[in-house]
């Protein structure tokens, strides 16, 4: 048995990830904070929830299996979509990360199955919510990764002071690229310009 706030297994990533939790103070109001930290999450509730939901599979599911696993999701209680968050597979973190509720998307970012290339993949979408983004930049163990932070930049959602701290740790071929993508404030492209014309001699 656990809590949704604390795991007795995982990788030392896993377990800087979970004790990092600056950013999620700012996210969740105090009452919010505490239901997260009192919902009991014991390996055995996995059973509770459809193994579509909880065994990964390697095949993408079908639209109709998508809808499908969307409306269980959406008939579930705070506290089991919180237990899912902790337990379920790759489909339900992609799923819950975009709950209404902060608390879920929170449990999500706390799961002990999240991988950097699940991180890599919310900051490159375009629709995952701005306070998701938020938090990313925010967490450390994150930004260790590389493509997080290219993502980040890239990503329009991202505060822009955030995008130009981060333009100092990119490569020289994708701050070329920024200078070009009209995606991004024309002032990010402007600095990347400038941050690749200082680097040349």
């Amino acid at each position: 048995m656990f809590f949704a706030g604390t795991f007795t297994r995982g990788s030392t990533m896993i377990e800087e990830r979970i004790t990092e939790k600056g950013w999620e103070e700012e996210l969740l109001s105090s009452e919010e904070m505490q239901l997260l930290e009192e919902v009991v999450v014991r390996e055995e509730d996995a059973a509770q929830f459809p193994q579509d939901l909880v065994l990964d599979s390697p095949e993408e599911p079908t639209a109709q299996q998508h809808e499908n696993l969307s409306q269980m999701i959406l008939k579930m209680s705070v506290p089991q979509k919180i237990r899912l968050a902790m337990l379920g597979n790759r489909q339900a973190r992609k799923l819950l990360i975009r709950d209404r509720n902060k608390v879920i998307a929170t449990a999500v970012l706390r799961s002990p199955k999240l991988t950097d290339s699940e991180i890599i993949h919310f900051t490159q979408e375009r629709n995952t919510p701005e306070y998701i983004i938020s938090a990313v930049c925010k967490n450390r163990t994150w930004l260790r990764t590389y493509q997080v932070k290219l993502a980040l930049v890239t990503n329009p959602k991202t505060p822009l002071p955030k995008a130009i701290q981060f333009l100092n740790h990119l490569h020289d071929k994708d701050l070329q690229a920024l200078t070009r993508n009209k995606n991004i404030p024309s002032a990010l492209s402007q600095i990347a310009w400038q941050v690749l014309r200082k680097r040349r001699p």
